[in-house]
């Protein structure tokens, strides 16, 4: 028997080890989901299909208010679905789960990008297209990749994408290809897209002016400050 109201009472109160419930544990249970392929079953077994108790009279949802399919209860947080953290708890840019989400969710360079502009989205947490035993997000380019008739890749051994629109400078880039957990690279800096300003191999007017502002005056100022990042990076000159 037991007083915890996160442990069941009877014979039940021993179908967990001890460390089930503890974060910094080894035996919590979120290692042992993990190791399961995040595979709900077994604890819909005796907590109920619906989580809320079932034979063991004791919530997932007293921990989990979301319930335990919530996005973020595998990764992202305090708020956010996406990564950091990732699936193995880390925040770490340079570990393949975390990478460039942030850069790319709250970048200042252009208008954020979404979860679907780089995968499909889940219709449910049991989505084939979700949970599929590979523990990776596959990268399904969206239409912001594909502006101008962009033809990217991405290379899962190397974690780097080609050929995007988003990385292209347009018709006026330099098309490099960029590393997802590299972030000491730096490589949505500006001018690593494009020159600054774009030169003689590109198709842009060849200008001698040494800011953006002349001709973007409405996208950013000639100190290369902002003024409407949803101009940068939308397919249209905007002159």
């Amino acid at each position: 028997m037991t007083d915890d109201p996160l442990q069941p009472s009877g014979p039940a109160a021993r179908a967990h080890p001890e460390g089930w419930i503890i974060g910094s544990s080894d035996e919590h249970h979120a290692k042992a989901i993990a190791a399961a392929g995040w595979d709900l079953v077994e604890c819909q077994t005796c907590h109920g299909v619906d989580y809320s108790g079932g034979i063991t009279a004791s919530s997932c949802y007293t921990c989990h208010d979301q319930g335990p399919e919530d996005c973020d209860v595998c990764h992202g947080g305090g708020g956010q679905i996406h990564p950091p953290e990732d699936l193995s708890g880390s925040s770490d840019p340079a570990s393949r789960g975390v990478g460039a989400h942030m850069a790319h969710l709250s970048t200042q360079a252009t208008t954020p990008l979404e979860c679907d502009d780089c995968h499909q989205i889940p219709a449910g947490f049991a989505d084939p297209a979700h949970i599929d035993g590979d523990g990776r997000a596959e990268v399904i380019f969206g239409e912001r990749a594909l502006t101008g008739g962009a033809m990217p890749i991405y290379d899962v051994d190397m974690a780097s994408c080609a050929n995007t629109y988003c990385h292209s400078g347009g018709r006026f880039g330099l098309n490099p290809t960029v590393t997802w957990n590299n972030p000491e690279a730096n490589e949505g800096a500006c001018g690593t897209c494009h020159a600054l300003a774009p030169g003689p191999e590109t198709a842009h007017v060849q200008v001698n002016a040494t800011s953006c502002a002349i001709c973007h005056a409405s996208m950013i100022d000639a100190d290369d400050n902002f003024i409407d990042a949803s101009l940068h990076m939308n397919g249209e000159p905007d002159l």
